[in-house]
C-alpha cells in the first residue's frame, strides 16, 4: 500500500512539466518565425536596361523585381519609395540588375558630363549602351610634309549612355555617334579634340569588376 501511495500520476502543475511545455511552444514559434523570414520577399527597383551616369533615371528606366534579401534589404532601393528628380547613377547598372540605394545621386553633383563624339569609321560591334570605351585622337595630316603625330588617348573606360552607327549601302559602318559620360578631368582633351581638326575613334574597354552593394 506505500508504494501505491507514492507512485501517482504526474500533474501539470509539476514545475518540470511547465518549463518542457513552454519549451515545446518556443521551439515551434522559433521555426514558424524562420521559415516566415526564409519565405518573405522585398520589393526593390531594378534596372529595365542599362544606366549610365548621366543619364537622369525615371520610373521608365526601372522594373519592380520581388527578391528575398534577408537583412541586407536596406542596400538597395525599395520599389515603395520614389526615385528623386533629376537623380542619375554613380556608376554604369547593366540590365536586370538591382538598383543600390548608393547609386543614385542628382546629376548635378556627378564629376563630368554626357558628350557626343562622332567616330569616323566602323565601331567594334561590343560597343553598345552601358559598355565602356577608350577614345583615341588623331590630329588629321596637314600634308605630304607632315609626319603626323601618333593617336593619343584622352578618355578611359567611359561609359556609353547612347550609340547612333551610320551604316553604308553595302553594310559596312561609315560611322558613329556616340554619347559617353566623360570625367571632368577629361573633358577639357575631348572638348579640345572636338573644336580642333581631329579624327576620333573609340575602343572597346574591359568592364569594371563591381564590389558587393554595387561599387565599382
Amino acid at each position: 500500500m506505500e508504494l501505491s501511495k507514492r507512485i501517482r500520476r504526474p500533474k501539470w502543475t509539476d514545475a518540470r512539466l511547465l518549463v518542457g511545455a513552454v519549451l515545446v511552444v518556443v521551439a515551434i514559434v522559433a521555426t514558424y518565425l524562420l521559415i516566415s523570414a526564409a519565405n518573405a520577399t522585398t520589393r526593390v527597383w531594378a534596372s529595365a536596361s542599362p544606366l549610365v551616369p548621366g543619364q537622369v533615371v525615371s520610373a521608365d528606366d526601372l522594373t519592380i523585381a520581388e527578391v528575398n534579401l534577408a537583412d541586407i534589404g536596406d542596400k538597395y532601393l525599395s520599389a515603395d519609395a520614389g526615385i528623386p528628380d533629376r537623380s542619375s547613377v554613380r556608376t554604369v547598372i547593366a540590365a536586370g540588375e538591382l538598383l543600390p540605394a548608393s547609386a543614385l545621386a542628382p546629376v548635378a553633383e556627378l564629376d563630368g558630363r554626357i558628350v557626343a563624339i562622332d567616330v569616323a569609321g566602323s565601331v567594334p560591334t561590343v560597343v553598345d549602351t552601358g559598355s565602356l570605351v577608350d577614345v583615341w585622337a588623331q590630329p588629321e595630316s596637314k600634308g605630304l610634309d607632315d609626319e603626323g603625330i601618333d593617336p593619343e588617348q584622352i578618355v578611359t573606360s567611359a561609359p556609353v549612355s547612347n550609340i547612333s552607327r551610320e551604316v553604308g549601302s553595302f553594310g559596312v559602318g561609315d560611322g558613329a555617334r556616340i554619347e559617353v559620360f566623360v570625367a571632368s578631368t577629361e573633358l577639357s582633351d575631348v572638348l579640345g579634340a572636338l573644336d580642333g581638326n581631329s579624327v576620333l575613334s573609340v575602343v572597346g574597354a574591359p568592364a569594371e569588376v563591381k564590389a558587393e552593394g554595387g561599387q565599382s
